[in-house]
């Protein structure tokens, strides 16, 4: 399995799978193997970086059903934690052994997953 990134439409409270919108063709969506959910996005040296969102996926709630739903209204803030973690990929890359390459283009993938939701006010869903 691996992680993907998508953008939803608010409907009241529904969950955000509910109404997700189609990416335009040529999107990237990947977020990383099903692993990098603890050993990078969950990891300690992302954490120490000052990360709240995306270690969420490391917490695996029945609540989250392990899921990372990142609504309109924190988008920026989300954005915020995705600049200061690809300013410090080479750091994450040495504490995690994953390529700083490799964590650069899934934080692009999500940067621009976060510009199509606020294009259509909508959030972002990392399942």
């Amino acid at each position: 399995m691996s992680l993907d990134v998508s953008v939803w439409i608010p409907d009241g409270d529904a969950y955000a799978g509910r109404d997700v919108v189609a990416d335009p063709p040529g999107t990237s969506t990947g977020v990383g193997a099903e692993g990098l959910r603890h050993e990078l996005w969950g990891s300690a040296a992302t954490r120490r970086l000052g990360a709240t969102f995306l270690p969420q996926l490391a917490d695996i709630t029945d609540e989250n059903r392990g899921n990372l739903q990142v609504p309109p209204g924190q988008l920026d803030a989300f954005e915020q934690e995705c600049v200061r973690l690809a300013e410090n990929a080479e750091h994450l890359s040495a504490a995690t052994g994953y390529n700083a390459d490799r964590i650069l283009h899934y934080l692009a993938n999500v940067r621009h997953a976060v510009e199509r939701a606020k294009a259509v006010h909508g959030g972002i869903i990392i399942w």
